[in-house]
């Protein structure tokens, strides 16, 4: 059973495992669902309308709620946490070799 996050003005989100990137919740109002970015607040997929759209926006801007819900979303989903290291230390080498090969063809 998935998460419920939040119901609040006619707005449920809920979070889940087995999913893709970016971090996202799903987001159901009546027999609208999306998919909002939680470090966005944006809709990828799906629709619903722009107030509560705005509910979901101003609940991940309260205190810490995006920090954690992006927490929880990697949590139920380890192996994009996995991915996303990996992504991090392979821009990391890029970088790096980026910067030795500059410096030895000054």
């Amino acid at each position: 059973m998935a998460p419920q996050l939040i119901d609040k003005n006619g707005v449920t989100v809920y979070i889940y495992g087995k999913e893709h990137v970016p971090p996202h919740v799903h987001a159901f109002c009546a027999e609208d669902e999306a998919l909002v970015n939680i470090r966005t607040g944006e809709i990828f997929e799906g629709h619903i309308s722009n107030k509560k759209l705005r509910v979901i926006q101003e609940w991940l801007d309260e205190g810490e709620n995006r920090k954690i819900v992006e927490q929880n979303f990697y949590e139920l989903n380890p192996r994009l946490k996995l991915q996303k290291t990996e992504a991090k230390k392979e821009v990391k080498k890029t970088t790096i070799k980026t910067k030795t090969k500059n410096r030895g063809g000054k």
